[in-house]
């Protein structure tokens, strides 16, 4: 597979963080695709359709008709391999879903927001480096 079909998506229901993170993982992270959503359904469509071009879905906590726990677990169960970043202002450190998840791996990694640029960056790159590790 080439590295440019690598797909990364961000999935968050506020339309300017999804446009956002899409434009700065666009234009910042070499050899990737970048799909940004504004509904965890339409996301999840789109990532069953082509799931091992995935490398890594960013999703935001807080959505409505699927929220980010729901979403990972769904994208993990259809394919492990996918790494996942679980992003959100509430503190989710002490939810016992979130940290069944964790230790599950279906979350591999978490960041609170709001994000600066420069952490979104390093957190993308290093689950990106994770999976190539892991799939190499």
């Amino acid at each position: 597979m080439s590295s440019n079909n690598r797909i990364v998506s961000v999935v968050d229901d506020d339309i300017y963080i999804a446009k956002l993170f899409h434009e700065a993982l666009s234009e910042n992270i070499d050899g990737i695709s970048v799909f940004s959503f504004t509904d965890p359904v339409k996301a999840f469509e789109h990532f069953a359709a082509n799931k091992d071009a995935y490398v890594l879905v960013i999703a935001d906590l807080r959505m409505p008709s699927l929220n980010g726990l729901e979403l990972l677990k769904k994208v993990k169960t259809s394919n492990h391999k996918v790494r996942t970043i679980l992003m959100s202002a509430y503190n989710f450190d002490e939810d016992l879903l979130f940290l069944k998840y964790m230790e599950e791996g279906i979350i591999n990694s978490s960041i609170d927001k709001p994000v600066t640029m420069n952490r979104l960056y390093e957190r993308v790159r290093d689950e990106l480096e994770k999976y190539q590790v892991a799939n190499s």
